[in-house]
């Protein structure tokens, strides 16, 4: 299927948010910022009880949609992001997401050529500035860096839900692996490093989506899953100590 579009690329922005005002506003005051215009802004609460829908209505001019109401994890509060949006391409920018500078969407976006699906870039982490490097080939990529045709998820579906799911990004993705994929050399997002860190079950699920879409094979995933609580014993007490 040809997901080309001859119309000029617009972008829905969708911001998953709970309880943090602060970072809602963070993310709110980035977008404002870039110099590319032609965006909406699609906003999910999970329910908050705090200041964040003071926050949220006090910009409320700049929300094209938005929903507050509880949810059963981040997954699907980015699937009803999905049904608000309205725009041919998409871009998750969770709550304290950052766009690296004014013209981060400007550069992105003029990548998004007919023959294009996907445009990715490295990201920045917001704690020490450090910059992580993106790949394709090894699927090393994070949603606040990766802008994709929304008309993808009709072909390929929405993001997977389920208890205890952590990795439904990382599944979508590389369900996605053979589609046309263009590297954006200039960073696009500065993001935390929270959820990066090796949790068991969403390494384990990692390595089990791997060897479904055969990026590893048995041997290879035995070996890991073998020497992986050594690799954790060593990381914890060894290169920790002062």
């Amino acid at each position: 299927m040809n997901l080309a579009s001859e119309r000029r690329a617009t972008l829905t922005v969708i911001t998953v948010v709970l309880n943090d005002p602060e970072g809602v506003d963070r993310t709110r005051t980035s977008l404002e910022a870039q110099t590319w215009i032609d965006w909406e802004c699609v906003v999910v609460d999970g329910g908050s009880k705090d200041r964040t829908l003071a926050v949220l209505q006090a910009h409320a001019e700049t929300i094209s949609s938005s929903v507050s109401e509880p949810d059963v994890g981040i997954y699907q509060a980015m699937n009803k992001g999905l049904d608000l949006a309205a725009t041919d391409w998409l871009l998750f920018m969770n709550a304290g997401d950052e766009f690296t500078g004014p013209e981060a969407l400007s550069v992105a976006m003029s990548h998004t050529r007919s023959e294009v699906d996907i445009v990715y870039s490295d990201w920045f982490y917001r704690e020490d500035g450090a910059l992580a490097r993106a790949s394709h080939e090894r699927m090393n990529v994070r949603h606040q860096s990766v802008i994709y045709r929304k008309a993808l998820h009709t072909l390929y579906g929405n993001y997977v839900v389920g208890k205890n799911v952590s990795i439904s990004d990382f599944i979508f993705f590389e369900s996605i692996a053979k589609r046309c994929w263009v590297y954006c050399a200039e960073p696009i997002s500065r993001c935390d490093r929270a959820g990066v860190s090796a949790n068991p079950r969403h390494f384990h699920q990692r390595l089990a989506v791997e060897l479904i879409f055969s990026r590893r094979n048995r041997v290879s995933t035995a070996l890991i899953l073998l020497a992986h609580p050594f690799y954790r014993f060593f990381k914890r007490y060894v290169l920790r100590r002062p």
